[in-house]
């Protein structure tokens, strides 16, 4: 967005220069050399500088005024959390064998053994 401003008001300012250039011959044209064609001639000074001073001073003043940057925020979504329950694998007991729950008389801490059939 930074890059089109600058390329914008490169352009205006080149625009500018460009009007005050086309329109700043005729306001010299009266020291010295007074332009006789056309069909009325109008000798001394004219009034020949105040087009490129409006020009300029309208580009001037667009180029002067402050430029309004919107930036629109992403929407913000939220989504629950996914919840996935995986059932415990149980192996089969050694051949002879099968599982039983026991407390450990010393720890208290509930274990599964494999125990003789």
């Amino acid at each position: 967005m930074k890059s089109k401003l600058i390329i914008g008001s490169v352009f205006a300012s080149i625009l500018a220069m460009s009007a005050l250039f086309a329109y700043s011959p005729q306001a010299q044209a009266h020291e010295g050399f007074h332009y006789r064609g056309g069909c009325c001639y109008r000798g001394g000074y004219g009034m020949g500088w105040v087009a490129p001073a409006v020009i300029g001073g309208v580009i001037g003043y667009e180029i002067a005024q402050p430029r309004t940057v919107i930036v629109e925020q992403p929407p913000v979504v939220y989504t629950q959390p996914s919840v996935i329950v995986t059932q415990p694998t149980v192996q089969a007991p050694p051949q002879g064998m099968h599982w039983q729950e026991m407390i450990d008389p010393q720890t208290g801490v509930h274990k599964i053994v494999a125990v003789p059939n």
